[in-house]
């Protein structure tokens, strides 16, 4: 079975060497596309939104209301209000059934008033909310300087490139008037026209409550910033998101973003003869699928312009058929949050490395991804000047923000694969690892895309309802730079390791995991630790370690797998609970065998889990990735093939007294006196 599911995996890779699989959102994502097709005035070719309401009424629930995650998620207002509003833009009834309990369940959670910031946003674009609703965004924040205690530097990536375009949205306030039978007023239970302050004032709580004063302070005095500061500001948004527009993935590369961006441009009387609009516009339209996709990545023709290895008509075959009814559908279309193919690739290749797999198909990954590394300077380079660049992004294009996650298991899928033995890739690596030592902060962690991009207090201002401004250091991207650096050789007395594992000991939750930033949740944060602990040469022993292997012990289900439901961002007692997933209980099973528990019961059980559930794939319907804890939630198509596959892969080894790929590597590495070269500059600053 482990190798049928490793040549099924194989058989999803794309003809230039790389794996894609669809990445899924809640329903706010393709509502949004519906909502930004009218904005620009663009309308919908029929087959396309007939996709796209079969899509959204699919991910309804009982209730009438629309979750953040799928199979065990609970009514979220601001997502059932994008839903109901997309579907009005599609032509529905407010009367027809499906509406009439979306709009009572929405009622009955406070209605539409009681949405999140960029739902507010969104409603005053279409006149369905006066613009003062929405917290105070002047656009002179293009113009503060860095000491300021509010700078563009000092939010996340994705807070930047989101923020900039929709300054220029506030500025010029723009309103898409819709028919009458297209509003939304029906689900506000205070006349829109009568709403004031939206953003309460908290008890006990007197930083948020000042910012919350600020912004009342703010929206009484804007008017009398100089017009000429204002157009200047204008100016500078637009110069800053022109210049993020210049690659061929949009401005960051996801679809908040790239949307507010078309929408400025479109405000400020740009259209289709301007290249950064129709580039950008572009962008949004490669991020659908259409009817034909493979969910395991075989796309169809003409999808976002990925190239298939495999006839479109034999999409039906590799539907296994114990997968839900919407995994199977052709008649579903959904924008994609952003696309993921080096994730995907650098996954599906450590996957195939540790199964035993050599050769073209190895080549070519390798090859696809030392060709995606980013070599220019980006906004981390604010921070960290003289730090050459080297590491890789996410999607197919992002050139100003790679990312460390991507980074690190980009380079430990290579060096499975053997690039380290190869010589022509020596500078290659070398800049990547530089540039991932490079990154550390200065609490010994590792955050995404920033260095030191921690003022919590900022979490606190109206705008940032959604808690998720900023990009701290966390244990799961800390465990896997150790990992890293473990692979290469390095242990507990090198300097950048020595702090890391001292910020993951600090980070440890009282009952032994780790928070799972990027994964859910508490089994994906505890399998990255473990794993860079293991490579590092950590004494697995140790208290703090056993700790953490004796929780995941006692978290596993009866069926022999390990779940984890999302709803542990808002409740950590729920912390490895849930129904199990395939990749919930690879996570677990490659943690348990890095602690040296390959010959534990529970970890027989788990894989007894995932071989009596192979068919063609693993069915996962849960959302197992996190794009914002408590807000965003994802799910990955491919995690359920590609982890499994290796922890299987990992568990065979380990059965039949071999070594990993992994182990392997640091083994050859260490009798050959091979490490890599550090530039003395980024050892001072990693240190």
């Amino acid at each position: 079975m482990a190798t049928d599911a490793a040549a099924f995996l194989a058989a999803q890779q794309q003809e230039d060497g790389h794996w894609v699989f669809d990445l899924e959102a809640d329903v706010t994502i393709p509502a949004e596309y519906v909502m930004l097709q009218r904005f620009i005035g663009r309308e919908i070719a029929p087959e396309v939104a007939e996709r796209l309401t079969a899509y959204i009424l699919d991910r309804q629930m009982p209730d009438g209301s629309w979750p953040l995650y799928a199979v065990d998620g609970n009514a979220n207002i601001s997502a059932s209000v994008k839903a109901y509003f997309a579907l009005k833009l599609l032509g529905h009834d407010k009367n027809a059934p499906h509406m009439v309990r979306a709009r009572r369940i929405i009622l009955a959670l406070g209605g539409a008033e009681t949405s999140n910031v960029f739902t507010r946003i969104t409603l005053a674009l279409f006149g369905q909310v006066p613009w003062h609703t929405p917290p105070a965004m002047p656009i002179e924040i293009m113009l503060l300087p860095g000491w300021f205690f509010f700078h563009l530097q000092k939010v996340a990536y994705w807070s930047r490139t989101v923020i900039v375009p929709l300054l220029m949205l506030y500025a010029t306030k723009p309103v898409c008037r819709l028919r009458h039978d297209e509003g939304i007023a029906e689900l506000f239970r205070t006349p829109p026209d009568m709403l004031v302050h939206l953003d309460r004032f908290k008890p006990r709580n007197w930083r948020k409550n000042a910012f919350i004063l600020l912004d009342r302070v703010l929206k009484r005095t804007m008017h009398l910033i100089p017009r000429r500061i204002n157009r200047h500001a204008l100016a500078e948004a637009e110069r800053w998101t022109r210049a993020r527009m210049q690659g061929d993935g949009g401005i960051g590369a996801i679809y908040p973003a790239m949307a507010n961006a078309v929408m400025a441009l479109k405000t400020l009387g740009y259209g289709d003869d301007d290249p950064d609009y129709r580039r950008g516009l572009e962008a949004i339209d490669n991020l659908m699928t259409h009817p034909g996709t493979q969910t395991f990545g075989i796309p169809a023709e003409g999808n976002g312009g990925y190239s298939s290895s495999s006839s479109s008509s034999a999409a039906p075959d590799l539907y296994p058929a114990a997968w839900s009814d919407s995994a199977r559908s052709i008649s579903h279309s959904f924008c994609q949050p952003c696309n993921s193919p080096v994730w995907d690739t650098c996954m599906s290749l450590t996957a195939l490395c540790e199964a035993g797999y050599d050769g073209r198909q190895i080549e070519q990954a390798m090859a696809w991804l030392l060709a995606k590394q980013v070599t220019v300077p980006g906004d981390w380079s604010d921070r960290s000047p003289e730090l050459v660049p080297g590491g890789w992004a996410f999607q197919y294009e992002n050139a100003r923000y790679p990312d460390v996650d991507d980074t690190a298991k980009v380079l430990m899928s290579l060096f499975r694969a053997g690039a380290l033995e190869r010589p022509e890739y020596r500078e290659q690596i070398e800049r990547a690892v530089n540039w991932v030592l490079g990154m550390q902060s200065s609490d010994g962690g590792w955050g995404a895309f920033d260095i030191d991009n921690n003022r919590y207090y900022l979490n606190d201002i109206p705008f940032a309802d959604h808690g998720a401004l900023l990009d701290p250091s966390t244990a799961d991207l800390t465990g896997r730079c150790i990992e890293l650096l473990g692979m290469l050789g390095h242990g507990p007395d090198y300097p950048p390791v020595a702090r890391a594992i001292a910020f993951i000991k600090k980070e440890q939750e009282p009952f032994g995991g780790w928070f799972g930033r990027w994964g859910v949740n508490y089994i994906y944060g505890t399998w990255s630790v473990l794993s860079g602990l293991h490579q590092a040469g950590e004494d697995m022993s140790s208290p703090y370690v056993r700790k953490a292997v004796q929780w995941l012990i006692s978290c596993q289900n009866s069926d022999g797998g390990w779940g984890e439901t999302c709803a542990s961002y808002d409740d950590p007692s729920l912390a490895g609970s849930g129904a199990s997933t395939a990749s919930q209980t690879a996570w677990a099973l490659l943690a348990l065998m890095a602690a040296g528990e390959a010959g534990h019961a529970a970890v027989a059980a788990g894989v007894g889990y995932l071989t009596e559930r192979y068919d063609n794939g693993w069915e996962e319907p849960q959302f197992t990735g996190t794009g914002f804890p408590r807000v965003f939630y994802l799910r990955y198509h491919g995690y359920r093939l590609f982890f499994p596959v290796w922890a299987l892969a990992v568990y065979r080894r380990y059965t039949s007294g071999a070594d990993t790929v992994q182990t392997l590597v640091k083994k050859q590495g260490r009798a050959s006196g091979r490490r890599p070269a550090f530039p003395l500059a980024v050892q001072a600053h990693a240190s």
